[in-house]
């Protein structure tokens, strides 16, 4: 099913669709917002997220400090965007 493709390849394809489609969906709430409004049935439905946080964690280098966290919110969209990076890993290339 994998034939020569490596792990690390998925994981990689995952992560960037499930941006991707966090974007789209992002995207889709502040459009649907402007023509329906705030609040709106479509909106609830389909734009409602899960949200996953890692961090804040905090890298001191004594003279320099880092602070940084890592957030995604899941909704229908975001998971339709992993079934499209899913179908592209095992169908293409």
């Amino acid at each position: 099913m994998l034939r020569d493709k490596p792990i690390g390849h998925l994981i990689v394809i995952l992560f960037i669709s499930a941006i991707g489609g966090s974007v789209v969906g992002e995207s889709l709430r502040l459009i649907l917002r402007f023509v329906a409004g705030d609040g709106s049935i479509v909106e609830r439905a389909l734009l409602d997220f899960f949200r996953y946080e890692i961090g804040p964690h905090m890298l001191n280098l004594i003279i320099l400090s880092f602070q940084f966290e890592l957030a995604l919110n899941f909704n229908v969209i975001t998971l339709l965007g992993l079934f499209v990076g899913w179908y592209y890993f095992k169908y293409s290339y």
